[in-house]
């Protein structure tokens, strides 16, 4: 009869939306490197914890859909490009993986080394082993890191919207798809990658410096700074919402196939609340929320705020891919589909795909010294213990005197 079922489930609507988390926060944890905004250094180590801890589990969603995960090392042993885009996401991820960890290196080598040298036991050896055995301390060498953070910092702002910016491309590249043939899709995942990655910067950023840090402090100027560039990236982003209605909706500046299927399933069909209220309503409670100062300076209120921007952002990943896959490629009608709740392709694998990011990023955090103070004050600490040593171990040669 020409009707198909939905082949694309939930582990694919979290693979488009862990990338535009990976995309967002790297842009923003560069905004102190390439943009020359010092307010926001504090997010700059942290964010390039957030973005390994996500960009490790990111091929994970695909393949936690697929029905042969076991030959993923095909994706680098056999030819893909052009033809496949997957193989454009092999190279992409695996250049952004290495990127990321060589980015990791550089800003973490010189604090890690300082610890080494004052921590004892087996986590001093693990600061010196994530050192790689580097002890240079120079000016000249750090310099030279710094110079190459910037480098880094800059090609991964290229990486970051290669990488989101290529599955919008693969889904209005999509002709068979009425709903996905779009030349919006590509602007509209770039936009909302960004606007997830400020959103999700601003609840770590507010949660870990609140309970996790030296001084368990927000600073709410900078949840200010970062709520403001967000009330922008939120406009444009709902500029082109509504631009894609436009786009989608009415027959006379589009096809009769997507404008049917858009009527029959975002405006009086399956999705029709998954749209007007997750995706569009809750964008509309982030912008309002993000209008008012008192909001913008409070981390909690902020937090929602991101929070609502974060499942519009899911809403409308789940509208783009299970959406366009409710309207038949021949026949008449929509396809109906009811998230499963275990097994494959079900809630429980995304479920245990975020718990499964927290906890690698939780080790993260109790192994690098993301906050400056904090290292500060153990090494003057560390310090303080030494040269009290000494001076005990020198009292007691002059009293043996």
């Amino acid at each position: 009869m020409g009707l198909e079922q939905v082949y694309w489930t939930l582990p694919i609507v979290a693979y488009p939306f862990i990338s535009g988390l990976i995309a967002g926060s790297f842009i923003v944890g560069s905004l102190s490197k390439i943009f020359g905004q010092k307010q926001y250094e504090p997010l700059a180590k942290l964010s390039l914890l957030v973005t390994l801890a996500f960009i490790l589990f990111a091929p994970v969603g695909p393949l936690a859909d697929s029905r042969q995960p076991s030959r993923w090392w095909e994706l680098y042993t056999r030819a893909h490009i052009p033809e496949a885009p997957m193989g454009l996401f092999t190279i992409i991820w695996t250049t952004y993986v290495i990127v990321v960890i060589a980015e990791i290196y550089l800003a973490f080598r010189a604090p890690l080394h300082q610890l080494s040298e004052v921590t004892p036991g087996w986590k001093g050896r693990l600061y010196h082993w994530l050192t790689l055995g580097s002890t240079g301390m120079s000016e000249m060498r750090l310099r030279r890191e710094h110079k190459w953070l910037v480098i880094l910092a800059g090609f991964g702002i290229f990486l970051a919207f290669a990488f989101h910016g290529y599955i919008g491309f693969i889904f209005g590249a999509i002709k068979a798809r009425p709903l996905w043939h779009n030349a919006l899709m590509m602007p509209m995942f770039i936009t909302s990658a960004i606007l997830s990655g400020i959103a999700l910067m601003i609840i770590v950023y507010s949660i870990v410096f609140r309970y996790f840090s030296f001084h368990r402090k927000v600073d709410s100027a900078l949840v200010d700074g970062l709520m403001k560039i967000m009330i922008w990236v939120l406009l444009v982003d709902l500029f082109l919402d509504v631009v894609d209605i436009l786009n989608s909706a009415p027959v006379a500046y589009t096809d009769q196939a997507t404008a049917s299927g858009f009527a029959e399933i975002f405006l009086h069909g399956p999705l029709t609340g998954a749209y007007w209220i997750g995706q569009l309503g809750l964008l509309v409670v982030a912008l309002t929320l993000a209008l008012f100062r008192g909001i913008r300076t409070s981390p909690l209120w902020a937090s929602v705020a991101s929070f609502a921007a974060l499942i519009s952002i899911w809403f409308m990943r789940y509208n783009t891919v299970i959406g366009g896959q409710l309207q038949p490629k021949v026949s008449q009608g929509v396809v109906l589909y009811s998230p499963a709740l275990f097994g494959r392709g079900s809630m429980q694998i995304v479920f245990g795909l975020f718990m499964f990011i927290l906890f690698v990023f939780s080790l993260l955090l109790m192994v690098f010294p993301w906050d400056d103070e904090a290292t500060k004050h153990r090494l003057f600490h560390s310090t303080q213990l030494t040269n009290h040593g000494e001076q005990n171990r020198s009292t007691n040669k002059i009293l043996e005197h």
